[in-house]
């Protein structure tokens, strides 16, 4: 893989990054984009990945002696498959933003990774094509894109009205990769206690009882992403006397209020008085104690900290499960999928029902012993009175698939008096 390309951060200027080559010069194919993405109101977020794949992109088509123009969709279907094959972090696209990045032994790139690549080069090439249409002329002006995920049916054919003449549709997400659909993970509820037990701060325990009763993002606040969710709080976000916390929610960086239970509040009082110096310059309701000492407190040094608690208790999590054990807790309770979405903050109903709205196995169970009653019912009583059937389950299982059964019965209803308790308590 070439060397040629680099992400860099800039000093200063409207775009947070840019692509160099190895003479030291940037690189205005890929730079000119950025900018184009900025004025458009893109996040540092997504400059830094749109910049990092792309120099990864010209890169590999540089290693293959052919210039950006030339690319067609063999080119890019040969790129896909091979960055899908590849490491998940590749030390071969130098980055100063991160610094030095380790190769690990793992390879084969997540479903989710590959099609951010694939989107990323499809919304390149759509600019190349724009550009090109504006000025009436240029390498892209009568071009399909060779990253869409619909193109032309008939070989040869050019584009004549480009992104927007419709043409017969063809092959269709042929780089896309199907991601799997796996079902959130929440944390249990023992173990969210001994978790905020063993983080070493108020600061700490007041963030993760934060995380924990109201759901929301972790966040960050940091000069390339701004700032939201949790760690992006400011002291005037923090409201008390009515109960609410202020954070502004991702991407769209809209004010999104949710109730706080009261066991937050002595937690925050004492990081307040104990922890944070009133004399910080900032306004950031969460403030660094050691690294950077009295700065906004950003993702990465949350997370170490987590890391530590998480570790002295042997627990193997992430962050992120406090989100889906409250909102998995809510639907369980209240039945409302509104409440949870609001709670949330997604912007549509469907996407909380898509992540959340599943079936317990205690209720496949009841439903299938339902149907299995219904139909003996109706075969033996031949049309009299229904004969009662003993058998609690519709199949002959073993007895360890019974046992199995009735501790997965049993459990579902522990968990739905554990959270009944905590409703009432909370």
């Amino acid at each position: 893989m070439s060397l040629a390309f680099r992400l860099e951060k800039t000093a200063a200027g409207p775009v947070p990054f840019q692509v160099r080559g190895s003479d030291g010069a940037p690189v205005a194919a890929i730079n000119d984009f950025l900018a184009y993405l900025a004025v458009r109101g893109r996040s540092g977020y997504t400059l830094r990945s749109y910049g990092t794949g792309l120099a990864h992109f010209f890169g590999w088509v540089e290693d293959r002696g052919v210039g950006v123009d030339e690319v067609g969709r063999q080119l890019v279907g040969e790129y896909i498959a091979g960055f899908a094959s590849g490491p998940k972090i590749d030390s071969r696209v130098h980055s100063i933003v991160s610094g030095a990045l380790r190769e690990r032994p793992l390879t084969g790139r997540q479903p989710r990774t590959i099609n951010h690549r694939v989107s990323l080069l499809a919304s390149y090439f759509s600019y190349l094509i724009q550009k090109d249409q504006d000025r009436g002329s240029g390498a892209w002006f009568q071009r399909d894109n060779p990253a869409a995920a619909t193109i032309p049916e008939a070989a040869g054919h050019l584009n004549p009205g480009g992104r927007d003449f419709a043409g017969r549709r063809g092959r269709t997400g042929e780089f896309r990769r199907r991601v799997p659909r796996r079902l959130p993970k929440g944390l249990d509820p023992g173990c969210i206690g001994q978790l905020i037990d063993a983080a070493v701060s108020w600061r700490d325990k007041a963030i993760l009882t934060l995380l924990c009763r109201t759901g929301q993002r972790i966040g960050d606040w940091g000069e390339i992403g701004g700032r939201h969710g949790v760690l992006g709080m400011t002291l005037g976000d923090l409201d008390r006397r009515r109960g609410m916390v202020t954070v502004l929610l991702k991407g769209s960086r809209d004010e999104h209020r949710v109730p706080v239970t009261d066991d937050f509040w002595p937690l925050l009082e004492r990081y307040l008085t104990e922890e944070r110096s009133a004399a910080a310059p900032t306004p950031a309701a969460w403030l660094a104690m050691r690294k950077g000492c009295g700065e906004p407190l950003t993702y990465t040094a949350f997370e170490s900290s987590w890391r530590y608690a998480a570790r002295k208790i042997g627990l193997k999590a992430h962050a992120h499960q406090f989100r889906h054990t409250l909102a998995q807790g809510v639907l369980e309770t209240t039945g409302n999928l509104k409440v949870a979405q609001e709670i949330l903050g997604h912007a549509h109903l469907s996407t909380t029902a898509d992540l959340y709205m599943h079936v317990d196995y205690a209720a496949m169970v009841d439903a299938i012993v339902a149907a299995k009653t219904a139909s003996e019912r109706e075969r033996n009583s031949g049309g009299q009175t229904a004969v009662p059937l003993p058998e609690r389950y519709a199949f002959p299982y073993d007895e360890i698939t019974l046992e199995e059964l009735e501790k997965v019965a049993a459990l579902a209803q522990d968990n739905e008096r554990d959270l009944g308790g905590r409703s009432q308590h909370e």
